[in-house]
Order: C-alpha cells, then structure tokens, then sequence
C-alpha cells in the first residue's frame, strides 16, 4: 500500500476491484484570488456567456444505481449527493431522476427541452450509470449516448439558442485498462462575414465532459463514490466562484489523473490503473458562474 492512500475497495463501472487514492503530488487548494476575475453580470456579448438572466438555470442528474440485468453501482448515492450539494451552491435548480427505464428518460429529456428556459443562463445535465463504447444504460435497456444531446441541437430546444449546455458523463467507455506512463523530470520546452454572424451551427454551444477516454473504463470506489464525480464536485465547489470553465475542468482532470490509481493486487490485469477524462468542447465564448443577486444579499 502506498502511504497516504485510501484503501477501501473500489470498482469501475463494469468491473469490481480493490482501489485507492494515489497522491502522486502534494495537491493544495487554490488560494482565493483577491479580487474576483469573473466577469459582471453583463459580460462582454462577444466573448463570453450572456450571465444577466435571472436563474443560473437547469441542472439534471440522471442517477443510475439499479438495474434489471447488471450489478449494482456500490457507492453512486454519493456521487449524486455531493452533485447535488455543489449545483445547489451554485444556484443552478436542480432536479435528481432516479433509475429511468429508457422510456421515462427520454421523456424527461424531451420534456426538458420543450420547457422555457428564456430566463436562464445555461442548462447542465449530469448522468451516472453503467456504459460501453459509445453506449449508456437505463434500468431496461442500452442506448447510444447522443440520445442526451439530440433533444438540444440546433431549433430543437429555441430557448437555449446561444446558451451554454453542458454534460457530464460518468461511465465506462469500454473495458480498456490504462496502464499509464513514468512521468520524467525534463524541463517542457479576420475572415467572417457579417451576414453569417448571426447564423451558428447546430452543434454550437455544446460542451460534454465523459469521465475516461473513448475505449476505457471508468473507476468508481462502493465507499467514496467515482473519481470523475468526486474530482469535478471537489473543483466546481473550490473554483466555481471565479474561473472559467474549461479552465475549471482542466483542473478536474488534472486532478483524476495525478490523484488516483486502482489498487488491486489479487488482480495484476486490473492493478495500479489510471483514469483520463475527456472533454469534447462546442461552446464558442467563455463559461462564467458569477453570484446571482439573491445570493449576494
């Protein structure tokens, strides 16, 4: 065992194992910067986010702990705690849906997008449950993964036209191992048209964060819960206030990969593992979450 680590067992999405938390560096929060570098509520309209509206917006968890034909994910109720915890902080509305057989989900998706989001800054829907190459998992039945989004692209929802919509994923992406790689100590070395300004693709505005690489698997501790959630909760709660997003969510990675490693040593296949995120990122301006006034007063 390695000293400073976590030893209670841990498992990926499809796959039970023993894992820790692997401190590879000493990580320390970031210190609160004296004055806040996120933007005023107004912004600039050409390089970030609109914020002025008067709700933060939507937050969606799909929760995914049973299932009719696969195993239970052991310690997912606190991924969905902890997520539901910080989205709350960040005054988004959060609404948590447990278990969906895949008729139901595509319901509340389909539901979400015909409401009127006119009055929101952005919408976030975070889904956890078991998953393969390029399929998710409801309670019944598997699913291809733009399923989430298409309900969202282009006119499909005209009220989040221009806004941000983000998704995160937590499952595994397929059944590859990450082995990693020894980490050295060398030092690291307007064309536009007016006319078409206003016209913008209809995958536009769309940024989703999966929890490993295309292929991978996705590790989850039955006590502490997946590394994913548990960084991306961590960095959001630490950082929300005041960083941009995609920054935010480098750090989430950064974070899962440096700070965890499986531990399973009945199981060489399976031992000293690591985890990548992935983000694949549509948004065209820069992603702010400043206080909204309620919370200032």
């Amino acid at each position: 065992m390695i000293p400073g680590t976590m030893s209670s067992p841990s498992m990926t999405d499809g796959h039970l194992a023993d894992g820790n938390r692997v401190s590879n560096a000493i990580v320390q929060p970031e210190p609160t910067p004296p004055t806040l570098s996120a933007p005023s509520a107004t912004g600039s309209s050409e390089e970030e986010y609109d914020t002025s509206n008067p709700r933060r917006g939507m937050a969606i968890i799909l929760h995914h702990e049973n299932f009719r034909l696969m195993s239970k994910r052991t310690g997912s109720s606190r991924d969905c705690s902890a997520a539901v915890t910080v989205l709350t902080n960040m005054q988004f509305d959060v609404r948590v849906y447990e278990d969906l057989p895949f008729a139901q989900l595509c319901d509340v998706l389909s539901d979400l997008a015909s409401e009127d989001h006119s009055d929101a800054d952005c919408l976030l829907v975070m889904i956890m449950t078991h998953g393969d190459d390029d399929v998710l998992y409801a309670f019944d039945r598997p699913y291809e993964v733009d399923v989430l989004f298409k309900h969202f692209m282009g006119d499909s929802c005209p009220t989040l036209l221009g806004k941000p919509k983000l998704f995160f994923v937590q499952a595994c992406r397929g059944t590859a191992f990450d082995k990693g790689v020894q980490l050295g100590c060398g030092v690291v070395d307007k064309d536009c048209f007016s006319s078409n300004k206003y016209v913008i693709p209809t995958t536009a505005d769309l940024l989703v964060m999966y929890s490993s690489y295309q292929g991978h698997v996705s590790w989850r501790n039955p006590v502490g819960g997946s590394w994913f959630i548990q960084a991306l909760c961590a960095e959001l709660e630490l950082s929300w206030r005041h960083m941009e997003l995609l920054q935010l969510l480098t750090a989430v990675s950064r974070r899962v990969a440096y700070d965890y490693q499986s531990h399973v040593p009945q199981s060489g296949s399976m031992d000293a593992m690591k985890q990548m995120p992935s983000i694949v990122s549509m948004l065209t301006k820069l992603v702010y979450f400043p206080v909204k006034k309620q919370m200032q007063q």
